[in-house]
């Protein structure tokens, strides 16, 4: 217990920081909106000059801007970006933490198994990204009500909000294997970055050719907001197939975090 504690302790900065990103984000493109309703027709033609694979790309190719499910679908591609970045960054920041500050020998000479250390930490994740992800949806369902103004189905925003929460899943267990695998990681945020817009420039690769398999690939393709509002629901499938990765990649972190040799100079 006193482990988990102070491994969230050591995260809250970053927890913080990131919410309160997340949060000013929603808050900065709903403040939009009521300017560009007045507009909407001449923004829906002008976004119509554009190429669909750009269109769908960013996230209003099938959606209606002048509504309000459509404009928070249009946000919420940006919010499940940032939130990504985010996962990828504690996934392997938790467990590199010792290497980058050479405590390594400190952490692991303590009368506790490798297996409590590594349990403590992903605690410490999950309760990062559930909390998160709980404020992002009230918060945003708020400012949607008080800045928008308008209604919106507090069921099928849960749904758009938390689709955010899935994909830093997938990112989580990415950045757990990366963290286990290298010896020594100097630095986080390049790595959550270029891992990220990796796979970010992927599903734009994959809006532009329309490949089927790129789908699978990409976790920005199981949960895209037009494709939650039609069919009001998850894919099932690509809900599955995500939780399979995290898992999966999660439980090989945990196997090779007991075996790994530290160096510890």
């Amino acid at each position: 217990m006193n482990m988990l504690a102070q491994e969230l302790r050591r995260s809250f900065r970053s927890w913080l920081y990131f919410t309160l990103g997340m949060t000013a984000t929603i808050a900065l493109f709903c403040s939009f909106f009521n300017f560009l309703k007045a507009d909407v027709q001449l923004i829906n033609r002008i976004l119509q000059n554009f190429p669909p694979e750009f269109r769908a790309a960013f996230g209003f190719a099938d959606v209606d801007l002048s509504q309000a499910e459509g404009y928070i679908s249009f946000i919420n591609g940006y919010i499940v970006l940032i939130g990504a970045v985010y996962g990828m960054k504690l996934g392997v920041q938790l467990l590199s933490e010792e290497g980058r500050r050479r405590a390594v020998d400190f952490l692991l000479t303590k009368p506790v198994r490798r297996a409590t250390v590594f349990g403590s930490k992903f605690a410490t994740i999950l309760i990062n990204l559930i909390a998160q992800n709980i404020i992002i949806y009230l918060a945003g369902i708020l400012m949607v009500t008080l800045i928008i103004g308008d209604s919106v189905d507090p069921g099928i925003y849960a749904l758009l909000s938390f689709s955010s929460f899935f994909v830093q899943l997938f990112f989580v267990g990415i950045g757990l294997v990366i963290a286990v695998l290298a010896q020594r990681i100097k630095s986080v945020t390049p790595i959550a970055l270029g891992v990220v817009f990796f796979f970010f420039i992927i599903q734009l690769v994959n809006e532009s050719v329309r490949d089927e398999i790129l789908s699978y690939v990409t976790p920005f393709a199981y949960f895209q907001g037009s494709d939650i509002l039609r069919t009001r629901g998850y894919d099932a499938g690509f809900l599955l197939i995500d939780l399979a990765i995290f898992s999966a990649f999660s439980m090989f972190a945990c196997l090779i975090y007991q075996k790994k040799d530290f160096h510890t100079a």
